[in-house]
């Protein structure tokens, strides 16, 4: 399965672009790409999947965890690859986390085509398994500013804005505090 581009923007689609690796290109879907110019170098990661269980296709993320996040949402009844990627287009993946642990509905009904009923059943069945990684990811962060009495709604706030991905625990841990510093 080929889950990663690095190439050009070659030309515009309906859907996304196609991107050129080398002597290839490759047709991917995503909103995002049709933002960027024809030429533009971009990193893409890439989903495949097969459209009428025949047409390979490819559902490009701008980041891992934009593409982790595609996975997740692919397991929902009624989100296909081109709904999931409409819904990664809304916002940042940490965004997008956040209004699906909180059950924001506001932010998922915003997107193009996601109706009130998919955006519930996305909130049902996702909210707890990502509630659950990222308080595993960052149990740390949790029980030391647990302690300095912030909330974990105040936490969940700041980690959905700041990145905190390949810190050392205590430059994740400074990083947070000073985003919580701002906010109070």
């Amino acid at each position: 399965m080929l889950a990663y581009l690095k190439g050009h923007i070659l030309t515009h689609t309906k859907d996304g672009a196609i991107v050129a690796t080398g002597a290839t290109g490759h047709e991917v879907i995503g909103a995002w790409l049709g933002r960027k110019s024809v030429g533009d170098e971009v990193v893409v990661w890439t989903y495949e999947y097969l459209e009428n269980q025949s047409i390979p296709r490819l559902v490009g993320c701008q980041s891992a965890e934009g593409r982790a996040l595609l996975i997740e949402l692919l397991g929902v009844n009624g989100v296909g690859p081109k709904m999931a990627g409409r819904i990664l287009d809304a916002g940042s993946a940490a965004q997008i986390k956040q209004a699906i642990t909180s059950g924001d509905l506001a932010f998922l009904g915003s997107v193009k085509g996601l109706g009130k009923k998919t955006a519930q059943k996305i909130v049902l069945e996702l909210g707890k398994i990502l509630v659950d990684a990222t308080t595993t990811a960052n149990a740390f962060l949790y029980d030391a500013l647990g302690e300095l009495k912030f909330t974990r709604a105040e936490i969940d706030r700041v980690l959905a804005t700041i990145n905190i991905t390949d810190l050392s625990e205590s430059e994740a841990l400074a990083k947070v505090l000073q985003a919580l510093g701002r906010r109070t």
